[in-house]
């Protein structure tokens, strides 16, 4: 069984790491966070939570066009600044779980490190929706995918 698990939580790894690198690139001079996350429960229901979640705050953020496959919004910070948000969203292969791959970024040349920004942009929306406490919930990022993760203030 030991055995089992570590097979399948190489492939989920694997699987992760295809994913990562296989989108478009990260933009070079804007600041951005890219996140993968994997739910133990089916797409419908992530992209229910994820579209309740942008609807529920609605000073800062503002839902875009929705499908069964993409959500996009826009998050306005305090200071006016207006960054793109996109959730791409599909089937897990192992199980009837969903992997969701998020995006925020900043329009601004200027803000390459916006100390995590960008992560609480996503982040919100998650926690907000209560996906975060889903079964089989995992998150994969790093500080190469998502500028200042490590010095985000909302983890």
């Amino acid at each position: 069984m030991a055995v089992r698990t570590v097979f399948v939580s190489f492939l989920l790894f694997l699987g992760m790491c295809i994913i990562i690198t296989s989108g478009r690139p990260a933009p070079s001079s804007n600041a951005f966070c890219r996140i993968i996350w994997l739910f133990g429960v089916p797409c419908d229901q992530v992209n229910m939570a994820i579209v309740t979640g942008i609807k529920d705050d609605k000073k800062s953020y503002k839902l875009g066009p929705v499908t069964p496959d993409q959500i996009l919004a826009n998050h306005t910070a305090k200071d006016g600044e207006i960054a793109n948000l996109n959730f791409t969203i599909g089937s897990t292969t192992l199980s009837m779980g969903c992997h969701v791959q998020g995006s925020s970024v900043s329009p601004f040349w200027f803000s390459p490190f916006d100390n995590g920004t960008n992560y609480c942009n996503l982040n919100t929306i998650i926690k907000g929706s209560g996906l975060n406490k889903t079964p089989g919930f995992v998150e994969f990022t790093n500080e190469w995918l998502c500028l200042g993760f490590g010095a985000s203030v909302c983890k």
